[in-house]
């Protein structure tokens, strides 16, 4: 026999053998990956041939310096020109939806930068960074040829609009440099488009354009989170009196609506998540006051909200001060009036913001004076017809804050305003002009906009959405009445409240956010701050305002009740080694080692108790029981309440 052929044979059988094993190894991978690699590539290639045709929908200006500005060209050799008047929310819907096209976009404004005002709130407390609440005009509107200028005036005959000479120093910078000069212009135009929002009303309260702060803009926002940080290190000072320190820790709100209420909120959020490692013994002693002039917060909600969010406050520590006036703001305390109270009362305070209203801007009453107050007879807001044109001028339109449509009146909300700016534009798209620049794709696109419905000449119709506002403790509150053509009440759902309401209200915001860079720093801030606002068991069993020997005084002996049906102040319940701590809306469950017996009689040794999950709360005895569970298996199968505490005599 042969040994040496046959090893050669086995050898090469067994190269073959692993030839066709890798081969067949390689085919399985290449089939297994196959799919992923076809996911990335398209969605790779989809984003840009997205880009492409939006680079090409929305062509950039040829110069970024407006040319032409008295607008010397006749209008058969040039597009019309538009020029928008502000960038807030209505202001940025018109221009997202204009057709460049058929105009020449211009917008100014003293500011250059879009700031998404609802999440203002969290910005003063640093739940989110203001990087995440700002996008740059030119970034989401790049079609457009943007001027940062303060307008001044108005001539509706002339079709002409100027603006004041600026030479202000940059609110960034302390020195005084060179470089920053706004030279005075008059600029003409085809068609203008008013959307310069309001300014906060004061109602002529003494003090308050001195020392209260408003939350309206983004450097509001930063002023506010600067003055929270120097209460608390101004209060941490050893040399500080306990009277000062007192005052130091007392932060009032004025003003119960949707932006006080929802600063309250983060306000509070801030003191139970974020300052009990920094300022564990201040902390407690922080108190927060809502004044408000009327006998409820959210009056624009519904009843329900309305009293959920007051229920909300009291579990978060908010003290609310309802049919309460403002009479003056000082800088160390605001003086108040109640409602059937001839006397005035003082409220010591550090940091006050005031948050109750909004009122016309000046440039909004030098409009209504150059078109004339007979036309123009409404001293809150501009008057236009229900195509949005302002009453006695023509080419002039308005939306927004700063307008009203005749006899049908909106409510001023962000709301509002995105929807007229989008319904403007379509109507604009429609009109025809004498001059328009040839494009392929935006023809394509306006065969789309004319079947779809989006050019439209019909009169503004506004489609309430609902309203929906933060109230604390990861709660939020929506109200749905009116909203979608009551949908909401055909569902049986008109008002929610809790936090599931919360991710309503986050993916909402999260939705209007105006670009990608936005929308991913507002998940990340979200994420970072739960993440770094997670503590121990042990710390979330402490009810605010509390320490743990408040809590839990010692040993100390309790008499058995038979009701679970509600929970006044701070119940106790003992369920077969298992004891419920209830507070904010929440049952923490902590393991004993105390074998619980019917009708008995137990002692508390707060040294014996060790921390275990928090589950939700359950207004039904049964849903209590299924839920009340310790690691995966049923804590107890009988359930015993304790009475209150103060109905035994007990202190607490």
């Amino acid at each position: 026999m042969n040994f040496q052929k046959l090893g050669a044979s086995l050898s090469g059988a067994s190269k073959r053998g692993f030839t066709t094993a890798a081969k067949y190894a390689s085919a399985k991978a290449a089939k297994h990956w196959n799919w992923k690699t076809k996911a990335v590539m398209f969605t790779a290639g989809s984003g840009i041939v997205y880009q492409v045709v939006d680079h090409q929908l929305h062509p950039r200006p040829k110069n970024e310096v407006v040319e032409d500005l008295m607008l010397s060209q006749p209008a058969s050799q040039r597009k019309e020109r538009i020029v928008v008047l502000g960038s807030g929310w209505g202001a940025v819907s018109f221009l997202n939806q204009l057709d460049p096209f058929k105009y020449d976009i211009v917008c100014i404004s003293p500011r250059n930068h879009f700031v998404m005002t609802p999440l203002l709130p969290s910005v003063t407390v640093g739940t989110i960074e203001s990087r995440t609440v700002v996008e740059s005009i030119r970034s989401i509107c790049p079609h457009a040829t943007f001027v940062e200028a303060e307008c001044t005036g108005l001539d509706p005959q002339a079709k002409t609009l100027s603006f004041k000479k600026s030479t202000r120093q940059s609110s960034s910078r302390e020195i005084k440099d060179g470089a920053r000069t706004r030279p005075e212009f008059t600029m003409a135009y085809d068609k203008v488009v008013v959307a310069v929002g309001a300014e906060n009303n004061t109602f002529n309260t003494p003090g308050v354009n001195e020392h209260a702060h408003f939350l309206k803009e983004m450097k509001d926002a930063r002023r506010i989170r600067s003055a929270i940080i120097d209460a608390f290190e101004s209060a941490a000072n050893p040399a500080q009196s306990p009277e000062e320190r007192k005052r130091l820790l007392n932060f009032v709100v004025v003003g119960g609506g949707p932006t006080g209420v929802e600063y309250a909120a983060e306000l509070a959020d801030l003191l139970h998540e974020d300052l009990r490692e920094s300022f564990p013994t201040l902390k407690d002693q922080v108190n927060i006051q809502l004044v408000e002039a009327t006998e409820k917060m959210l009056g624009m909600f519904d009843k329900e909200v309305s009293t959920a969010t007051a229920k909300n406050f009291k579990n978060e520590g908010i003290e609310f001060l309802g049919n309460t006036f403002v009479k003056e703001v000082k800088q160390h305390e605001i003086v108040i009036q109640r409602k059937g109270n001839k006397n005035l009362e003082s409220l010591p305070a550090s940091v006050v913001v005031w948050a109750t209203g909004i009122k016309c801007r000046p440039i909004t009453n030098k409009f209504r004076e150059a078109i004339g107050l007979e036309t123009q007879n409404n001293f809150r807001a501009l008057v236009t017809d229900d195509h949005l044109q302002v009453l006695g001028a023509e080419g002039v339109y308005a939306l927004g804050d700063c307008a009203t449509i005749n006899k049908a009146p909106l409510p001023a909300t962000a709301q509002v305003a995105a929807q007229e700016g989008k319904y403007l534009a379509r109507h604009l798209n429609a009109v025809e002009t004498e001059y328009s620049e040839k494009s392929l794709l935006n023809a394509m696109r306006r065969q789309y906009w004319s079947a779809t419905g989006m050019l439209t000449r019909e009169p503004f119709q506004y489609n309430h959405k609902g309203s929906l506002a933060y109230i604390g403790g990861d709660h939020a509150a929506a109200d749905f009445k009116n909203a979608f053509g009551g949908l909401a009440e055909q569902t049986g759902i008109p008002v929610m409240t809790g936090k599931l309401t919360n991710y309503l209200w986050k993916g909402f915001y999260f939705s209007e956010q105006m670009s990608v860079r936005t929308k991913a720093l507002l998940a990340f801030d979200w994420v970072k701050a739960k993440s770094l606002a997670a503590t121990s068991p042990a710390t979330k069993s402490q009810p605010p305002g509390e320490d743990a020997s408040q809590v839990y005084p010692g040993p100390r002996t309790v008499a058995w009740g038979r009701s679970l049906s509600a929970f006044p102040g701070r119940t106790h319940q003992l369920v077969r080694g298992i004891k419920v701590d209830h507070f904010r809306g929440r049952y923490l469950l902590q393991s004993t080692e105390y074998p619980v017996q019917d009708d008995a009689e137990v002692e508390i040794d707060r040294s014996r108790v060790d921390p275990c999950p928090v589950y939700p709360m359950r207004k039904d005895l049964g849903d209590f029981k299924k839920t009340l569970t310790s690691k995966g298996k049923p804590a107890a199968r009988e359930v015993v309440a304790l009475a209150h505490p103060r109905d035994q005599g007990i202190s607490v």
